[in-house]
């Protein structure tokens, strides 16, 4: 009777596992064919988007070189 127990727990817990595990491929997947979405969308509007420019490198840090006192 314990053995059917545990083959019963045993077989209810690899069944729930297969469950999350081919959720988590159906939603991998899904995110996967949402970028690509919409990578396909953004490439079919006319939005010019500005080239960023870097800014200066040559910053003071937060009060560099005044001490409190």
């Amino acid at each position: 009777m314990h053995s059917d127990l545990m083959l019963d727990a045993v077989r209810a817990e690899a069944a729930y596992r297969a469950e999350e595990l081919r959720k988590a491929g159906r939603s991998a997947w899904a995110a996967r064919a949402r970028r690509a979405a919409r990578h396909v969308r953004a490439a079919r509007t006319d939005v010019v988007v500005p080239a960023q420019e870097r800014r200066e490198t040559a910053r003071e840090a937060a009060g560099a070189g005044k001490t409190a006192r």
